[in-house]
C-alpha cells in the first residue's frame, strides 16, 4: 500500500519538495486553492516536468486540486457514480508547440 501524501503549496519553493515525491513515486493530493494564480501556475508548470518524464499521472478531481500518482499505481474513479467520473479530468501533459499551453481549472 502507497502512502499518500497531502500538500499545500505556500510558495514556489514548495514545488521542489513536490517533485522530490514524485521522483520517489509518492501518491500526491496537491491542494492550490489558497495559492495565488502566478504561485499557482508556476508551481503546475514546474511539477509537469517532473510528471511528464516519470510516466505519473496528473488528475483534476476538483477546483485547484491535484493529483499525482506515479505509473506503477493502479486506481480507480469512482466506478459506480458514472456521474462524478465525468468530473474528474486527467491533465494532458503532451503539447504541441504551438499551441498554447491552458491548465484545466
Amino acid at each position: 500500500m502507497s502512502d499518500i501524501i497531502f500538500i499545500k503549496p505556500k510558495s514556489f519553493e514548495d514545488s521542489k519538495k513536490i517533485v522530490n515525491y514524485i521522483v520517489e513515486d509518492k501518491i500526491l493530493h496537491i491542494n492550490l486553492t489558497s495559492s495565488d494564480k502566478k504561485i499557482f501556475q508556476r508551481v503546475l508548470d514546474f511539477i509537469s516536468g517532473a510528471i511528464y518524464l516519470k510516466e505519473a499521472k496528473l488528475l483534476n478531481p476538483a477546483e485547484n486540486i491535484y493529483l499525482s500518482i506515479p505509473k506503477e499505481v493502479s486506481f480507480s474513479l469512482n466506478e459506480e457514480d458514472e456521474e462524478n467520473e465525468d468530473k474528474v479530468d486527467l491533465v494532458d501533459l503532451r503539447y504541441d508547440e504551438e499551441e498554447e499551453i491552458k491548465p484545466i481549472f
